[in-house]
């Protein structure tokens, strides 16, 4: 699977500054095996949207309770709601190098995040082509545990997509997500198009929900 390899080393703490040539080796070696064992899948549905009031909003007759995410869907007419992963494969290669080797497991954890993220990107991108063919734009992804929207609203978009059955993921009693390196996200629609920018520290709309810089990414 292509994937970032700069951000890859972003999550390795590597910022505005070269990786040394063991770590480089290291990545490309853990990258190639982590090609060849990941399994993604996803899934995504639209449903019903309706604001409440400033802070609740009506997704697939569920109210979510959030600000942000009011704020961030205020120009979108539509939703889907959407969840994908690499599978439990992902999370056996990386108890395995954590066996073996403590930096190759951290350079697997951030291979697999940044692979995870990769093909996130690649099937909205899908999505946007399809719906751009009516003159829809998609809102980027906006998850839970987030901002304010706590991370128990997990419980209600599983039920909304039905995710452990339809591709494998479950729940812990903490509303953390197994196999690890899954993602779960609403994702509005408008009519006007969303942000395209791809670095955030360069985009002048330093109020934006989505700024990568300083903030938690979405991925576990």
């Amino acid at each position: 699977m292509d994937f970032s390899e700069k951000e890859a080393l972003r999550y390795l703490g590597f910022r505005g500054k070269p990786a040394d040539a063991d770590t480089l080796a290291l990545l490309h070696g853990v990258s190639a095996a982590a090609s060849a064992c990941i399994q993604p899948k996803s899934i995504y549905k639209e449903v019903s949207l309706r604001r409440v009031t400033a802070e609740e909003t009506e997704i697939g007759g569920i109210v979510f309770h959030s600000r942000k995410l009011q704020a961030h869907l205020k120009d979108s007419d539509r939703i889907l709601v959407f969840a994908a992963t690499l599978g439990a494969n992902a999370d056996m290669l990386v108890r395995r190098y954590t066996a073996e080797n403590t930096a190759k497991a951290a350079v697997a954890q951030a291979v697999l995040a940044a692979m995870t993220e990769s093909y996130c990107d690649e099937i909205c991108d899908r999505i946007a082509a399809e719906e751009g063919k009516n003159g829809w734009f998609l809102r980027p992804r906006f998850s839970p545990g987030y901002a304010d929207l706590a991370l128990s609203a997990q419980r209600d978009l599983f039920s909304l997509l039905e995710i452990p059955k339809r591709i494998g993921v479950t729940l812990t009693d903490t509303c953390l997500m197994l196999p690890t390196k899954s993602v779960t996200a609403f994702i509005g629609l408008c009519k006007t198009p969303s942000c395209k920018t791809e670095n955030c520290a360069n985009c002048p709309d330093t109020e934006c929900a989505y700024r990568k810089e300083g903030i938690q990414y979405e991925i576990s």
